[in-house]
């Protein structure tokens, strides 16, 4: 999770009402730009971009750091926004 989403993540955990209406943006349409725009205007800019590269990257580095380098990319990544919101419940 990146340094945004952390912060973001622990102000809802000490702040009930944040939380909620945090936990709101999963309902609209567009729930992850409802993120990203509930998040910006309170403070923690985040982008689309942000939340979607957190898990590739995350994979990218494991596959460049592997011994010899692995030639076949791994099948998934976590997904930052899922596991976001599971850090959360």
């Amino acid at each position: 999770m990146n340094d945004t989403l952390t912060a973001l993540r622990e102000r809802a955990l000490r702040e009930p009402d944040f939380r909620s209406a945090l936990l709101r943006t999963r309902e609209v349409a567009d729930p992850l730009s409802a993120l990203c725009d509930f998040a910006t205007a309170n403070g923690f800019p985040l982008t689309l971009g942000d939340v979607i590269s957190d898990g590739e990257e995350f994979s990218c580095n494991q596959t460049k750091s592997t011994n010899g380098g692995n030639p076949l990319p791994y099948d998934c990544f976590d997904d930052a926004y899922e596991m976001f919101f599971a850090s959360l419940m």
